[in-house]
């Protein structure tokens, strides 16, 4: 996950085939330009994914983690990263939270780079399965994700058919943490990921709209991710999220260097407004 502000770029609007399955629309041709399909309804709920970079000790933010995921069964989701991936080694004190945080209804993804598709394939698969053979997990958080139109989406989605393979069903999160290009969640008829995470900063997210195409497909596909915030502004931030179709949503008042190293006090009151709410 990156520390630095991303400037935000102006991409050409890319054509996408959309499967039938997930088009607004049954009618016409499944390979009309993404601008001629009209837009889906709102997401009917909304759900919280957590960066969870602190280490389980006892008494650390992942018991607050797990119990609130225990409150609100399926809501929750974490980002777990031992070691900027899954390390060398099986860490005990991981597994056991790891295994707690999923018996507490949790959905737990890996932490992976791929440094903007720089990093050899062959390395980012190879964490993908040291994830698999060290840790229960449901899914990945790909970051450093690319975002320029027609570069890296080959890359991406042949990472999206291995993970496909080794774990069907897998949540699968990329994380350019700006715009980006819908080619980068389809590539034609194909899934490069399931869920795009499109805002990752610390400027005010109050005015950040997402880009027009982000509004033809239905939010699950995409994630804000702001941080730095006001502690008294997280229900806006919430309800700004959602109005911009962002279907995942996580806030803190933590800030740069590392400002996923612990949860907000307002922890418990976000997730509970997440789920009463929306």
């Amino acid at each position: 996950m990156r520390f630095f502000t991303t400037l935000l770029l102006t991409l050409p609007l890319a054509v996408v085939t959309v499967p039938p399955e997930f088009e607004p629309s049954q009618t016409g041709s499944s390979t009309r330009p993404l601008a001629q399909v009209p837009a889906v309804p709102r997401p009917t709920d909304l759900r919280v994914l957590v960066p969870a970079y602190f280490y389980p000790v006892p008494g650390s933010p992942w018991v607050r983690l797990t119990a609130a995921s225990a409150a609100y069964p399926g809501r929750v989701a974490a980002i777990g990263n031992p070691a900027s991936g899954p390390g060398t080694s099986v860490d005990p004190t991981y597994t056991a939270a790891f295994q707690t945080f999923r018996a507490s209804a949790g959905t737990l993804i890996g932490y992976v780079s791929t440094r903007y598709a720089a990093r050899p394939i062959a390395e980012v698969k190879a964490d993908l399965d040291t994830w698999l053979l060290f840790y229960p997990v449901d899914g990945f958080f790909l970051d450093e994700m690319s975002n320029v139109p027609g570069q890296d989406e080959a890359y991406h989605l042949e990472l999206n058919q291995f993970i496909a393979a080794r774990l069907p069903g897998a949540l699968v999160v990329g994380n350019p943490g700006t715009s980006t290009s819908p080619s980068y969640l389809f590539l034609n008829t194909e899934r490069v990921v399931c869920t795009l995470c499109i805002y990752e900063d610390s400027t005010d997210f109050l005015t950040w709209t997402a880009d027009p195409w982000v509004d033809r497909f239905a939010g699950q596909n995409f994630y804000a991710l702001p941080h730095s915030i006001q502690p008294t502004r997280w229900q806006a931030i919430v309800d700004h999220a959602y109005s911009q179709n962002c279907g995942w949503i996580y806030t803190t008042d933590d800030t740069l260097p590392n400002p996923w190293d612990t949860l907000p006090a307002f922890f418990e009151s976000f997730v509970g407004y997440v789920d009463g709410t929306y």
